[in-house]
């Protein structure tokens, strides 16, 4: 049979109760007997002591037992007669009964001086004696056989009635931890049933399956945990399969060129001329970077790409490539400004890499930028970062294109014609080279107009001065 979590509890829960119970009805049982047999010794030493003074006085007014010798049931008028009175007013339902003196007579012995026996049975190796003494002479001793039990019928009922309501009380007490247990065990279970219910249907690939939060507690944390993940999985589906669209539009324009070029020719319609040439060329180097683009950031993805990290002026570095892109700026039209510290900016890296990063913001530029335009970039430092800016002039990105402007294949230009530049890999490179060094890089509206990228790496030294 299986047993389900909720189950387990409430009979985990159940039988740590009823162990207690059991435990603490045993405990307070033993107490009480104990207590009570207590209470009937003391009630009895008050008896023998009674008794020992009206024997003393006894002896004093006869000058011997001889009148206990002849009449034996006197002892028993001697402890305490008033004792039955007492006894009809407690018993079971209130106070302990007192002693009964029958009981106590029976295990009573009156001796003489020397030790021998005038009224009762023969003392037990284990009885007490109290000596009874008059003038300062010992004239015998009361000795007094140790009660093994209750032999009383009333004693006995006033202990069946205790330990009666004593069970009575562990059984209650025992119910009320069952149900307590089951709610617990059912606050408990159901949330975890939540979480299997929704674990199933995220296994079936129904990622929009959401939980509710069961209380401010682990499980709480966790059905948010399940949520997270769930909200992550959601997202990494559509972006999967925005990426297999996006790849495959991608990959249909200059496939479609080709095909309408070869077509062309097969049916004679055109000629292998320079132009037809330049026309197949382009769209074999348009595809060839699409899909070394796909390549590097497959490798990026997998942290599988060898850096050679080794320490570089970054000022420098961005100086050289902005120098060997300033042919294609000039051809844009696009006034480029520059400003550099005079001291060094060092960081970790590699050099080819994050050259990489800098050709691609300015192709962005070039691709993007309204001619005449304008690039500002700039090289300063904070404590412990090297900081590069990219600012160009308009158009804009629409605010809400910010936060996706570094996601794969994105492009601002939604029909995505080959008039708005490339395939929308090279921001998306450009982060995973950036944030493989350890740094940082983030996009905002530029104050020329366009796009602002701000790029963070750490730095190696303290700036050279």
């Amino acid at each position: 049979m299986r047993l389900t979590i909720g189950m387990r509890t409430f009979l985990a829960l159940t039988a740590v109760s009823l162990a207690t119970l059991a435990l603490n009805a045993a405990i307070t049982r033993w107490n009480f007997e104990r207590g009570f047999l207590g209470y009937i010794e003391e009630q009895e030493a008050e008896t023998v002591a009674t008794a020992a003074l009206n024997l003393v006085e006894l002896y004093a007014e006869e000058g011997s037992w001889a009148s206990l010798e002849n009449h034996p049931r006197r002892l028993g008028a001697l402890l305490r007669p008033e004792a039955a009175e007492r006894r009809s007013r407690g018993g079971p339902g209130g106070r302990p009964p007192p002693p009964d003196p029958l009981d106590i007579r029976r295990r009573v012995s009156l001796l003489n001086a020397d030790g021998r026996p005038v009224v009762g049975p023969s003392p037990q190796p284990r009885a007490t004696r109290q000596t009874l003494e008059l003038d300062g002479k010992t004239i015998g001793f009361l000795s007094v056989a140790p009660r093994n039990a209750l032999t009383d019928e009333l004693d006995r009922r006033f202990v069946e009635e205790q330990e009666h309501s004593i069970l009575l009380a562990a059984a209650a007490a025992l119910i009320l931890a069952a149900v307590i247990s089951g709610l617990l065990a059912r606050q408990l279970s159901k949330p975890i049933r939540a979480l299997a219910s929704g674990a199933h249907a995220i296994t079936a690939g129904n990622y929009r399956t959401r939980i509710e939060r069961s209380g401010e507690d682990e499980l709480g944390d966790l059905a948010n945990d399940f949520n997270r993940l769930a909200e992550t999985l959601d997202n990494n589906q559509t972006a999967r399969k925005r990426w297999i669209a996006d790849i495959a539009h991608e990959l249909r324009t200059p496939l479609a060129v080709l095909r309408g070029e070869l077509e062309a020719l097969e049916d004679g319609v055109r000629q292998f001329d320079a132009g037809t040439r330049k026309s197949l060329q382009a769209e074999v180097s348009r595809l060839t970077k699409l899909v070394a683009d796909l390549h590097d950031l497959s490798v990026y993805d997998d942290g599988n790409l060898d850096y050679q990290l080794l320490e570089v002026d970054v000022c420098a570095l961005l100086e050289a490539s902005l120098k060997t892109a300033g042919t294609r700026l000039d051809a844009a039209n696009i006034e480029l400004t520059l400003k550099l510290p005079k001291s060094q900016i060092r960081v970790m890296a590699d050099d080819e890499r994050l050259e990489q990063v800098f050709i691609n913001l300015i192709e962005n530029t070039i691709r993007y930028t309204d001619f005449p335009g304008h690039l500002r970039v700039s090289c300063g430092s904070t404590p412990d970062a090297a900081v590069i800016e990219f600012a160009d002039s308009g158009p804009g990105v629409p605010e809400r294109a910010l936060e996706h402007i570094f996601d794969r294949l994105f492009r601002v230009e939604t029909s995505r014609s080959r008039e708005f530049g490339g395939s929308g890999l090279g921001l998306a490179i450009c982060k995973a080279i950036v944030e493989a060094h350890g740094g940082s890089i983030r996009a905002e509206h530029s104050a020329l107009g366009g796009l602002l990228v701000e790029i963070r790496l750490p730095l190696a030294t303290e700036t050279a001065a």
